[in-house]
């Protein structure tokens, strides 16, 4: 969610930024706009190593890195440069919730939660964060009013599950568990794992119930799911330089319609299309990259060579 909401925030930048520099004399190019936009993201990408740098210290040393956020948080509010300007609020932001993070972990549960109540955004993470820290106070009403006022995203679900088992209903965490195991398309997320994981346990005759509710990091290079993107851009490419889609006159797109982990199956289906519709369907396996034709109409997977030859 908050990497949703910082590209929407990236885009209203850059028109912000694209009203501030334009005159009657030199108005900006594309070019200009692109090369604005460009530096703003370096900025926040300059930001983002020093986070994880900070996250890696932290480890060992989170009341020292604790010193090292204010410090951050202190400069970021004087800041002057004009691209690093532009990202102030994620700045503050990030920072927030990084603080709050640490202040959890050391379990300093009520200056975690003022830090997160700073935040007068609301984001997602920021209530399941405050859910974390009122369960770990055994303060489960407050965790629940939260937890009922939150949209119905999966990952909520999940988190409702671990707020079952800190107050003993075993039942209906195991519940929401299955319920997140049956959606094969979100198999590539931390927290489906996460929850047959629980299911594994919460099956046991003595099980072993959670006594906390997981915590999102804020940490920028953390992955929440399984990302195929070497895959996906060998994929686009192997495809692109097929014959038959390389002499499409009028081609339109090509797209990854499903993966391994949406299908559960051992290949990619790509659709290309051309300003008619949709052309031709290709079936590329996951692990050798082998590509197939798919013949809608008659449900009939083909090789490259048999579907020349029929054509």
């Amino acid at each position: 969610m908050k990497n949703l909401q910082k590209t929407t925030f990236f885009f209203f930048l850059l028109i912000i930024s694209c009203k501030d520099e334009v005159n009657s004399v030199f108005p900006l190019t594309d070019y200009d706009t692109e090369m604005e936009m460009e530096r703003v993201s370096k900025e926040m990408q300059n930001f983002e190593d020093v986070i994880n740098k900070l996250y890696r210290e932290s480890e060992k040393e989170p009341k020292k890195v604790l010193s090292k956020i204010d410090s951050l948080s202190k400069a970021n509010e004087i800041e002057k440069d004009k691209y690093k300007s532009q990202i102030k609020e994620n700045i503050a932001e990030d920072l927030r919730y990084f603080k709050a993070e640490l202040l959890y972990n050391i379990g300093e549960y009520e200056k975690s939660i003022q830090e997160l109540k700073n935040d007068q955004n609301g984001y997602n993470d920021i209530s399941i964060a405050l859910v974390c820290n009122y369960v770990k106070l055994k303060k489960f009403d407050k965790a629940k009013l939260i937890l009922d006022s939150i949209p119905n995203y999966t990952f909520n679900t999940f988190i409702y599950a671990n707020f079952y088992e800190n107050i003993g209903n075993k039942k209906e965490a195991l519940d929401i568990y299955k319920t997140i195991q049956k959606d094969k398309g979100i198999n590539h997320f931390v927290y489906y794992k996460l929850a047959v994981d629980r299911i594994k346990e919460l099956e046991k005759d003595n099980p072993i119930l959670l006594n906390s509710v997981y915590f999102q990091t804020g940490r920028p290079d953390f992955e929440v799911c399984d990302a195929d993107n070497k895959n996906r851009t060998k994929i686009m490419k192997l495809i692109s330089e097929l014959p038959e889609v390389t002499n499409l006159v009028n081609w339109n797109s090509t797209e990854i319609f499903e993966a391994p982990k949406d299908n559960d199956k051992n290949y990619y289906w790509i659709k290309v299309s051309d300003d008619e519709g949709e052309k031709f369907n290709f079936f590329v396996y996951q692990k050798t990259f082998e590509i197939k034709y798919y013949e809608k109409k008659n449900e009939t997977i083909l090789s490259l060579e048999q579907w020349r030859k029929q054509k």
